[in-house]
């Protein structure tokens, strides 16, 4: 296991920071040269917000997808004799 897969989970902060960087300047861009207004605003943040819920799930189906064609390995019948040495 690699030190990058022990720490998958955790949130890359760097590129976290670079992006809300680059948002906030972006915003401040807005106010100043094209004059939006606070809810004009708001409105552009909704619609990245709804981007980003459809992207999560397009995620979530994919991946409900990828498990429903496992296969599963079907459950022995009654008849159906142990392998010898199974239970040693």
């Amino acid at each position: 296991m690699s030190h990058d897969d022990k720490h998958e989970h955790e949130p890359r902060w760097d590129v976290i920071e670079k992006l809300s960087n680059k948002i906030d300047e972006d915003i401040d861009e807005a106010f100043r040269v094209n004059r939006m207004s606070f809810i004009e605003v708001d409105i552009a943040l909704l619609m990245l917000r709804e981007k980003l819920g459809q992207q999560k799930m397009e995620l979530y189906n994919m991946y409900m997808k990828t498990e429903d064609t496992k296969e599963e390995k079907p459950t022995p019948s009654k008849d159906e004799k142990a392998p010898d040495g199974m239970f040693r």
